[in-house]
């Protein structure tokens, strides 16, 4: 009954609120307008097809000019690898100007006081 209303040429796939009132014309059920809202929010062709209402997202901003090498970094983790000498997950840390990288191996069920051990230690 929800797809009658719902995916017929002339309704041309309303969307939650247009549904729910063609439904509810001749039909009624406990949580009906949940029921609704997430059939119409899976339907492929409504996510395909139809725009996003969403509020538009700010410009972007460029990010500053670091003043020297390794005054700006980009950490990584890179987990779930397959075992390699007792080491399953690899901490990667970048240069932003000198694009230096450093391969940290470790293990996937390290913490945060020893990934930051790690850093200072190997970097």
């Amino acid at each position: 009954m929800v797809s009658l209303c719902h995916n017929i040429k002339v309704a041309e796939h309303p969307r939650h609120w247009k549904t729910l009132e063609l439904v509810s014309r001749n039909y009624w059920w406990l949580q009906m307008s949940r029921y609704i809202r997430q059939y119409v929010s899976t339907c492929d062709l409504c996510i395909r097809t139809k725009p996003i209402r969403q509020a538009l997202v700010d410009k972007l901003h460029p990010l500053r000019i670091p003043d020297s090498r390794w005054d700006m970094l980009s950490v990584d983790f890179v987990v779930e690898l397959p075992l390699f000498s007792e080491h399953n997950a690899v901490m990667t840390v970048v240069d932003s100007v000198s694009k230096q990288a450093y391969f940290i191996p470790m293990y996937m069920t390290v913490t945060v006081e020893e990934a930051a051990r790690l850093f200072l230690h190997q970097v």
